[in-house]
């Protein structure tokens, strides 16, 4: 059992930070850096924060790709590319799982919103 005085592992911290600054890092390459296995790396960071890695890192995918899709006016295909994703499709399809919108309406209802 997780007590409140329990301190986070500073492993963990700096995967939080990692992801937060470059959601396009692997799971690999976040692992080898921080010199654990993935498997324990994953296993340590969903008890720690509660979600598995992948979803987290998902998420900041999608927030940065969202935040690039209202203030620039760069192509979707290339948003999805700087954000990990070898295919176009699979980018729309789980942006539009994450937010309920495809990535060009979602554009469209930030800008008109910002206008």
């Amino acid at each position: 059992m997780v007590t409140g005085s329990r301190q986070t592992d500073y492993r963990i911290q700096r995967v939080v930070e990692v992801l937060n600054q470059d959601p396009s890092r692997t799971l690999q390459e976040i692992a080898h850096s921080c010199q654990i296995s993935a498997s324990r790396l994953s296993h340590l960071f969903k008890v720690e924060i509660g979600i598995n890695v992948k979803n987290y890192r998902l998420n900041c995918r999608l927030q940065v790709a969202a935040a690039m899709l209202v203030s620039t006016g760069t192509p979707i295909k290339q948003i999805a590319y700087t954000m990990g994703y070898r295919h176009t499709s699979s980018f729309v399809r789980a942006f539009k799982s994450h937010f309920g919108l495809s990535p060009t309406c979602y554009r469209r209802s930030h800008i008109h919103h910002a206008a």
